[in-house]
């Protein structure tokens, strides 16, 4: 199938030869999958890439994958004032992740007109993903849906003619069957490419594949279904006469799995009880789609189906099918290919829906027009008559080398746990992922389950939860057991009036009832706690492992967001290629406790003191800086899910053989003479977690000033967290 650049292939970007850490790090580490290595060491792409509705629930993971993809080199976030987030604070957020997309946010509002303000974020766009429009609520009909998003859809892509006319358009837009002929015949009426305009289908791909994998036991990475028709309901209709794999399925098993695929997501929304929909599938569809555009657009020709206008000669104007994505976007149009007895059937009731579905959208484009005409000159010509060819299936193999290792993910449903949940089910060494979450959490667990369970990857997703009274110990036996890593995006925010100590006293009672239930269930596992203040709460956990006679060093704080925020500023300032760049981040995980040793980065030789004290304070004002721009609407869930991801990924990578690097906020042996007994510092995580906790390296001048300051503002937080775990005792 074609391959998804996700982020995590972003992260096995990170890990590879061309990554050195230098200073007392100087040292190489190998990606764990090598045969990436020269995929993404010089990638060809440097597009601009916008998200309409890119603050909405869809849109932020969406923005976090594209913000990640190797091709991106500018990303704008659009969305209107009214939004769940600011769309600045979304962007605010993810520029600080280490790549080398510039991230801008954009913001209207809702009377505003795009066309007439959006000239800044989508001039030069080659790619715009439109995440964009309402819900069907109850007593909406059909109709009364197409009427309000076809009508926001016309108002982005009136902007697009105007000012990225060459742009591909992928539109998440529901009803996509009908919505998409609209836009692409007032495209056309005003002069403009309509093939530009695709329909983005590419998650009914993602799911029939992974429900014949869940099928066969067939490797994902081997199965591709075709997916044709349209995408709602009866219009969905995989082709698995088509896929090898399923060769062996049985004729009822076959209608299962059709109708498993036209249902999903309802059932994502069911599962989700009414609080959302398959936004996280979503994203990750979004972004296979986007990914297979831009590699065309840089040169690779790269096939993913979608719902596209076509020629004369076929059945319908307009119908989902393979596409190849070249150089200036739809290339290609492939045909249907051989279907048997049963799937001539279904194409004949799909076709009697979609030709409704067309003709509405259609009726809409009548009523309307876009503001703008195409004044170029320029002819397009329509698509061919008769489609070509299906092409052959693009197939790979399991990469060598993947664990198969069990991940827990508590707080799964929260801002940050939801995107971190979509990059572990992501991550190959994952064979399964469980989410929990309290009852009370902004989404059910089990609907981010059923969500996550939908992508295309080997991982097993199952969602837990507990009433607020429950006690893990008692009750997560069955989620935590045989777990190999758990992450904790817990806790509570500091809230006004709130002292560190009120903070500390929640935060590290949340912490103590998961820790202790993973000492009784998983007490070989690695625990990596995002849990505020982590300065006072990894000790205060730590010694509760110590306590109960475990090994303290299972705990780690996870702090990698300090060094992918270092990173990402370093070459910012330097313009310096992020492979180049690896920066030790020291001390602790809050304030001026954080301490990047920029004199350490070769790429840093040429700044100025002054500019290196800047730098240092952007470092350690990064988190405010979010929370400010998303105006307290939230704070750095997905570069802290990113962050997380790319922790846990060094674990996975360790436990699976390959040692791997990674700072992070450990106990410190009293032979190793730290100036304090928790510090974070580079780890090399290995077969059994933490293999070596390294130094700190040679500190210049100001780093030697900043160390004192960091050590007197730590040794304050970590005797409040060793003070808290004297009053307490873990329960197994």
């Amino acid at each position: 199938m074609p391959c998804l650049v996700s982020i995590y292939d972003c992260l096995r970007a990170y890990f590879n030869p061309a990554s050195i850490s230098h200073g007392p790090f100087n040292k190489k580490r190998l990606d764990c999958h090598e045969q990436y290595y020269q995929k993404f060491l010089n990638p060809k792409g440097s597009f601009k890439v916008c998200v309409c509705g890119g603050a909405g629930g869809i849109g932020q993971p969406l923005s976090m994958l594209m913000a990640a993809n190797p091709h991106v080199s500018e990303l704008c976030v659009f969305d209107l004032t009214i939004a769940m987030v600011p769309a600045a604070g979304v962007a605010a957020d993810l520029s600080h992740i280490e790549r080398k997309s510039k991230v801008t946010g954009y913001a209207l509002d809702k009377d505003d007109k795009p066309i007439e303000k959006l000239k800044e974020c989508l001039t030069g766009c080659h790619l715009v993903l439109v995440p964009a429009g309402l819900p069907r609520k109850p007593g909406m009909t059909r109709a009364d849906l197409l009427g309000t998003n076809a009508g926001i859809a016309k108002n982005i892509v009136e902007a697009c003619a105007k000012f990225c006319p060459d742009a591909v358009l992928g539109l998440i837009v529901n009803p996509v069957n009908s919505v998409v002929p609209a836009m692409c015949e007032l495209y056309k009426q005003a002069g403009f490419d309509p093939r530009k305009i695709c329909g983005v289908s590419s998650l009914d791909i993602v799911r029939a594949n992974k429900f014949v994998h869940e099928q066969t036991g067939a490797p994902v990475e081997s199965i591709d279904v075709p997916v044709v028709g349209g995408h709602a309901g009866a219009t969905i209709l995989p082709l698995f006469s088509q896929v090898p794999a399923a060769a062996g399925l049985s004729a009822d098993a076959i209608k299962a799995l059709d109708k498993h695929v036209q249902d999903a997501g309802t059932d994502a929304v069911n599962a989700k009880g009414g609080k959302g929909s398959a936004t996280l599938s979503m994203a990750y569809a979004g972004a296979k789609f986007g990914n297979a555009v831009l590699c065309g657009l840089a040169g690779q020709d790269t096939v993913e189906c979608a719902y596209v206008m076509r020629g004369s000669g076929e059945d319908l104007p307009y119908l989902a099918s393979k596409v190849t994505f070249g150089a200036t976007g739809v290339k290609e149009v492939h045909g249907l290919g051989p279907m048997n007895a049963y799937e001539q059937g279904r194409y004949k009731e799909t076709l009697a829906q979609l030709k409704e579905e067309i003709d509405a959208g259609l009726a809409f484009a009548k009523t309307s027009s876009l503001g703008c005409k195409n004044e170029s000159g320029r002819k397009f010509a329509l698509p061919p008559a008769r489609p070509s060819a299906p092409p052959a299936p693009v197939l790979s193999k399991p990469a060598s080398g993947d664990g198969n290792f069990k991940v827990c993910v508590c707080g799964g449903a929260g801002g940050i746990g939801q995107p971190l949940c979509l990059l572990m089910a992501q991550n190959p060494h994952v064979k399964e992922l469980c989410v929990f979450d309290l009852t009370i959490a902004m989404v059910p667990a089990q609907g981010v389950a059923t969500d996550l369970s939908h992508l295309e990857k080997k991982s097993k997703v199952r969602g837990f939860a507990l009433d607020k009274d429950d006690k893990p110990v008692q009750k997560l036996g069955e989620c935590l057991t045989g777990c190999d890593l758990v992450l904790v995006p817990a806790g509570m925010p500091r809230k006004p009036g709130m002292t560190r100590a009120d903070l500390l006293g929640i935060n590290a009672g949340i912490a103590k009832n998961i820790v202790e239930a993973c000492a009784k269930f998983c007490p070989n596992a690695i625990l990596g706690l995002i849990v505020n203040p982590v300065n006072s709460v990894v000790p205060a956990m730590c010694e509760l492992y110590k306590k109960a006679g475990l090994n303290p060093k299972k705990i780690c704080g996870v702090t990698s967001l300090d060094i992918v925020r270092a990173n990402k500023f370093v070459h910012e300032a330097t313009k310096i290629g992020l492979d180049s760049i690896d920066v030790p981040v020291v001390g602790g995980h809050a304030g001026v406790t954080i301490l990047p040793l920029f004199s350490q980065v070769l790429a840093m030789k040429g700044m100025s003191a002054e500019q290196v004290v800047d730098m240092d304070k952007h470092v350690q004002d990064a988190g405010t800086d979010v929370v400010n721009a998303k105006g307290g609407k939230g704070s750095a869930t997905l570069s802290m899910a990113y962050a997380g991801a790319k922790f846990g990924n060094a674990v996975l990578c360790g436990l699976a053989g390959k040692d791997t690097d990674e700072c992070a906020y450990v106990m410190r042996d009293p032979s190793e003479g730290a100036a304090l007994p928790y510090l974070a510092s580079r780890i090399t995580f290995g077969k059994e977690g933490v293999k070596t906790v390294h130094g700190i390296g040679k500190l210049n001048a100001h780093e030697e000033t900043r160390w004192q300051e960091c050590l007197g503002a730590l040794k304050v937080e970590i005797e409040a967290g060793v003070s808290y775990a004297q009053t307490q005792t873990l329960n197994i």
